[in-house]
């Protein structure tokens, strides 16, 4: 019976260092090229957001995913910080006006390939706590998403 028990925990130690490690992912490589165009297209994307053109929830459903540019992630918590704001931009004309300038700013930080001050990325991570990125859909975020759904 000792012989089963040290099957089954070993099967379950084997299934939570699956479902609860992280794997590490290695520093990927970017060219400056790339990462300048990428900025670019947040701000893009930003400026479109400004005008009406895209709604919030359409440039978070798109956002790029899985990015190490800390510029970047923190323009989806922005994102994000505004759609939770709609009610109050709606009744305070002076908020909207100021959260505006500041997104203003931010887009053309990035259509320039500037980075983000960091107080301003500080910030944000220190609100949410943890990236809020879409993830891809691959073997790791399916594992995690039913994790999740199973409660483990």
């Amino acid at each position: 019976m000792n012989f089963k028990n040290d099957i089954i925990a070993d099967i379950v130690k084997r299934l939570n260092r699956l479902l609860y490690i992280k794997p590490e992912i290695g520093a990927r490589k970017v060219s400056l090229e790339d990462k300048i165009s990428l900025r670019k297209k947040v701000s893009n994307t930003l400026f479109s957001v400004l005008s009406g053109e895209t709604s919030v929830l359409s440039a978070l459903s798109n956002f790029p995913k899985n990015t190490d540019d800390k510029s970047v992630n923190v323009c989806f918590h922005i994102l994000m910080h505004l759609e939770a704001d709609e009610d109050i931009r709606k009744s305070d004309n002076d908020y909207r006006e100021e959260q505006d300038d500041f997104i203003l700013n931010i887009a053309q930080i990035l259509q320039e390939g500037g980075d983000i001050p960091i107080n301003i990325i500080k910030e944000y991570n220190d609100f949410y706590k943890e990236t809020l990125i879409y993830p891809e859909i691959n073997k790791e975020t399916i594992i995690s998403r039913l994790k999740k759904f199973i409660n483990i």
